[in-house]
């Protein structure tokens, strides 16, 4: 290891002491700084990060928030079972406007284009449907028969490619990663994995992603700049098994893994070796996200982690001059 574990710049202990399924940084008009969090009991908290107390409650349903996303007027939730909910930011709070109701039971979250404002949502038998922001259905993305049995879809990720094409890789039950034109609702790319994938993500500059799964081995993968094929990288060996989340930072100097261990791994993307390992958390962790912006509190791109402990940890490990 390169690098002494550092302690986190503040430890947030969930007022309710529940798990933390999801999270979400949320800048808003008027200089107010807040972090998102989906508890187990159907509650988004939100958080002001200039006193870290709870600033609002607001109860989305009765099952776990997997997933939330926050656009300038709107936030977007995801409870387990396959609820989705868009609420309206009015002046009085927020106002449920639209919502998607699939019955499906799996962990996989959204994606979606806050540009063009389209959600992608998941549903059995490899299908991902693909919504408005008003909750209308305006197509879907379904395997043709004669591709390998897929299962249900487990994640996603939105990226775009050549000439800001958009795309959607979606990892797959049976262990198949596939790569889908959402211009012409087809798959252009698929690739075996040796896992069931948990979690991908992918840095454009670098054409390079990274898979998460229930094994102990993290896959890099490659999409050729000119033909958009999928080819396998170096595989990365962990302690142990187990991995609900890879985030890469931004800036693509660093990727990180949360762990079935608690642990939080950060990855040097030059060198696909581990920098430091964060040990704070005693359970699993659920999700990993980084701020799009300095936190004025700390005056830093702050990344944070929530798990199965109930606690939210927040981390500047934008400072450390080894992460290259």
């Amino acid at each position: 290891m390169a690098l002494l574990p550092p302690d986190p710049v503040y430890t947030i202990r969930n007022v309710d002491n529940l798990p933390v399924y999801s999270l979400a940084f949320n800048f808003l008009p008027g200089g107010l700084e807040r972090l998102l969090a989906g508890s187990k009991n159907g509650y988004v908290y939100a958080y002001n990060l200039q006193t870290n107390r709870v600033q609002q409650k607001i109860q989305v349903g009765q099952a776990p928030i997997l997933h939330l996303l926050h656009t300038d007027d709107q936030l977007i939730t995801q409870e387990k079972g396959g609820k989705y909910k868009i609420f309206n930011l009015t002046n009085t709070g927020y106002k449920e406007a639209y919502n998607i109701d699939i019955d499906y039971p799996g962990f996989c979250r959204f994606e979606a284009n806050t540009k063009l404002k389209v959600l992608y949502v998941p549903d059995m038998e490899s299908k991902i449907y693909i919504y408005n922001f008003t909750g209308e259905k305006i197509g879907c993305l379904q395997p043709e028969t004669q591709d390998p049995k897929l299962g249900d879809p487990m994640c996603m990720k939105y990226i775009e490619l050549a000439s800001d094409k958009a795309h959607l890789l979606v990892g797959y039950e049976a262990g198949w990663l596939l790569l889908w034109d959402l211009n012409t609702s087809q798959c252009i790319g698929k690739l075996q994995t040796k896992e069931c994938p948990m979690s991908v993500d992918f840095y454009m500059e670098q054409q390079r992603g990274i898979i998460g799964n229930a094994s102990n081995v993290i896959q890099v993968f490659s999409i050729g700049r000119k033909d958009l094929s999928l080819a396998h990288g170096t595989d990365i060996t962990i302690k142990n098994p187990g991995i609900n989340k890879v985030q890469s930072r931004s800036d693509g100097k660093v990727f990180v893994s949360g762990g079935w261990d608690g642990h939080i791994r950060i990855f040097s993307w030059f060198s696909l070796r581990p920098l430091v390992v964060l040990t704070e958390h005693k359970r699993a962790i659920q999700d990993v996200t980084y701020s799009n912006q300095k936190v004025s509190m700390w005056n830093a791109d702050i990344m944070a982690a929530g798990g199965l402990d109930g606690v939210i940890t927040l981390w500047d490990l934008y400072n450390n001059k080894n992460n290259k």
